[in-house]
């Protein structure tokens, strides 16, 4: 067993994420974004929460009925299939919105520099 692989250095990678996570989260300057970080997180936990429930959909049709079961055995992965692209979506265009924040916070920072450096001319009246 390695150095790395033991448990009380996966216990201290795993406190020092949960300190960097309450980190951002109580950061009450808003400074830095949450999202971009727990979002793989919340992909999973959704994907998971997904298999869940169209298992448990696709199961319960037998509770009504043979073609009734079948009927959910056929449309609960169709279902599930269609919520996967959908949850993939999101999580892509959140990302990409932040990402765009990203882009244009520096942008608007040598704005404001150039501003404050060269007022412009108060306009004629």
């Amino acid at each position: 067993m390695s150095a790395e692989s033991s448990p009380s250095s996966v216990l201290s990678s795993l406190w020092q994420q949960i300190r960097a996570v309450l980190d951002l989260v109580l950061d009450l300057s808003f400074k830095r974004f949450v999202t971009p970080r727990l979002v793989r997180m919340l992909y999973v936990l959704s994907l998971l929460a997904a298999v869940f429930y169209a298992g448990s959909w696709m199961f319960s049709g037998f509770k009504s009925g043979t073609l009734s079961g079948l009927f959910t055995m056929v449309t609960a992965p169709v279902a599930f299939l269609l919520y996967l692209i959908f949850a993939r979506v999101t999580v892509e265009l959140t990302l990409a919105i932040f990402r765009i924040a990203d882009k244009i916070a520096p942008l608007s920072e040598e704005e404001a520099q150039k501003a404050v450096q060269n007022p412009a001319p108060n306009p004629p009246s």
